[in-house]
C-alpha cells in the first residue's frame, strides 16, 4: 500500500493531478492578477518542470552565445588593446575601430547558426506556451503529456516564426555591429548611422513583441501566418505601453543577472526554476485579457473570460436569479427526475463471493447484477409517467433554454469552420 501511495504521488508531481482539480467554478479568481498570483502559488511545482522543460531545448542557443562571448574574449586577449608600447613592442598601425572589426566578425560568423539555435528553441516555446495556456484558461494538466501535445499541434507555426525571427534577429545584429564600427572610425555623416543603428534597435524591438504575440496567438487560434503577422502588429503598436510594462513584469528574475556578485547568483537560481515559465505565464496572461477585449466578440463562439470567475452580487437581481436558476438546473440531475426502486426485495440480492472462488462464483454474482438491473429498469419504465417524476413548467422551460443555447454554439462552431475553410 505504501508503495502505491509513493507512485501516486511521483506520479502527480510529474503529470499533474487529475483535470480540474481544486478548480471548481466557484473558487476561481476574478480578474487577471488574482490569476497570476493563484497559478503561481497553486501550481508552482508545475512551472519549475515547464521552465526546465523549455530551457532544455534553448541550451543550443544558450551555447552560442557563450562561444561567441568566448571568441570576443580571445580576440580581446590576443590583440594588445591595453598593453604600453614601450621597450619590445613595435610599432602597431592604428586601432581605431579595432574592436568593432572584431565584433562584427565574430557575429558574423557566430550567428549563422543563430536559425538553427532558434528553431530548436521553437520546439520548447510550443509546448511550454501550450501548457501556460491550458493553465490561464484553468484547465486541469498533465504536464509531460500536455508539453508533447502542445509540440504536436504547434510545431509547424512555431518553425516558421522562429525561422523569420532568426533571420530578422542576424540581419539585425549585423546592421548594429556595422554602424558601430563605422561610428568608432570616424566616418563622414556619422549621423546617417547613428540614425540607422537607432532605427535598426527599434525594428528589432517591435519585431521581438510581434513575436512573442505570434507565440501566444498560434497557440490560441488557427491562423496562417500572414495574419499572425498582421495581428501580432496591430497588437504590438496599439498596445505598445501596455506590451513593455508586462514584458518588464515578466524578466524580473532576468534583472538580477545585471546586478552582479551575489545577485548574479540569485538571478541564475531564479532562472532556473521558473524565469521562462514565469515570463510565458505573465505574457500569456496578459494576452488573454487582450483576446478578451478586442477579439474574442468577433469570433462566433469564442469563450470569453477563461479562467475567471465572475462573482454574483446581492444587489444585481437579474443576475442572481440567473445564477441560482442555472444552479436549480444543475442540482436537478438524472438520479432525482428519474423514479428509483426502493430496495424492498428479499429475493432480488447481490451475490457475495467468498474467500476462494472460481469462475462459478464468478458468474453468480454477474448474474445477480444483472437481474437487479433488468428489475430497476422496469420499475423505471412502469413509473416513468408518475407527477412526482414530471418535469415542472419551469424546469421544461430552462431545458429549453439550455437546448436552444447549445444549438446556438453549434451554429456559431460551423459557421466558424465554413469562414477559416474560405481563408
Amino acid at each position: 500500500m505504501a508503495q502505491n501511495k509513493k507512485g501516486g504521488f511521483i506520479s502527480r508531481l510529474m503529470l499533474g493531478s487529475e483535470k480540474s482539480e481544486g478548480y471548481a467554478r466557484a473558487s476561481l479568481p476574478s480578474n487577471r492578477w488574482e490569476l497570476f498570483w493563484d497559478i503561481f502559488k497553486g501550481r508552482f511545482g508545475k512551472l519549475v518542470i515547464i521552465n526546465l522543460l523549455v530551457l532544455l531545448f534553448c541550451l543550443p542557443f544558450l551555447a552560442l552565445l557563450f562561444f561567441r562571448y568566448v571568441a570576443i574574449t580571445n580576440y580581446g586577449v590576443i590583440y594588445p588593446f591595453s598593453q604600453s608600447f614601450g621597450v619590445g613592442y613595435g610599432a602597431l598601425p592604428s586601432m581605431v575601430g579595432l574592436a568593432e572589426n572584431i565584433t562584427f566578425n565574430v557575429n558574423l560568423l557566430i550567428f549563422l547558426l543563430a536559425p538553427l539555435g532558434f528553431m530548436i528553441a521553437a520546439v520548447g516555446i510550443a509546448g511550454g506556451a501550450y501548457v501556460i495556456r491550458n493553465m490561464v484558461w484553468t484547465e486541469g494538466i498533465f504536464v509531460a503529456n500536455d508539453f508533447w501535445r502542445g509540440i504536436k499541434q504547434n510545431i509547424r507555426q512555431m518553425l516558421l516564426i522562429f525561422l523569420v525571427y532568426s533571420i530578422v534577429f542576424y540581419l539585425s545584429i549585423l546592421s548594429i555591429s556595422l554602424c558601430d564600427q563605422s561610428i568608432a572610425m570616424g566616418v563622414d555623416n556619422k549621423w546617417l548611422f547613428v540614425v540607422s543603428e537607432v532605427l535598426t534597435y527599434g525594428v528589432l524591438i517591435v519585431y521581438s513583441m510581434m513575436t512573442l504575440h505570434m507565440v501566444t496567438m498560434s497557440v490560441t487560434y488557427e491562423l496562417k501566418f500572414r495574419h499572425l503577422i498582421k495581428n501580432s502588429f496591430m497588437f504590438t503598436i496599439g498596445l505598445l505601453p501596455q506590451n513593455i510594462f508586462f514584458i518588464i513584469c515578466g524578466l524580473i528574475p532576468f534583472v538580477f543577472l545585471l546586478l552582479g556578485g551575489f545577485f548574479l547568483a540569485i538571478g541564475v537560481i531564479l532562472i532556473l526554476l521558473f524565469g521562462v515559465s514565469m515570463f510565458l505565464l505573465v505574457w500569456t496572461d496578459f494576452c488573454q485579457w487582450a483576446y478578451d477585449k478586442f477579439v474574442n466578440d468577433k469570433i462566433p463562439g469564442a469563450q470569453k473570460n477563461r479562467g475567471i470567475y465572475d462573482k454574483v452580487k446581492e444587489s444585481d437581481s437579474g443576475a442572481l436569479k440567473q445564477y441560482r436558476e442555472q444552479m436549480a438546473m444543475a442540482q436537478r440531475s438524472s438520479l432525482n427526475s428519474k423514479p428509483i426502486k426502493p430496495i424492498t426485495d428479499d429475493d432480488l440480492k447481490l451475490a457475495e463471493l467468498p474467500t476462494s472462488f472460481n469462475r462459478a462464483d464468478i458468474e453468480k454474482l454477474n448474474e445477480s447484477r444483472r437481474a437487479i438491473y433488468e428489475d430497476h429498469e422496469r420499475y423505471v419504465e412502469e413509473h416513468k409517467n408518475d407527477p412526482e417524476f414530471m418535469p415542472t413548467e419551469e424546469e421544461k422551460e430552462l431545458q429549453k433554454e439550455q437546448e436552444a443555447r447549445e444549438k446556438r454554439i453549434e451554429q456559431a462552431k460551423k459557421e466558424l469552420a465554413k469562414r477559416n475553410k474560405r481563408k
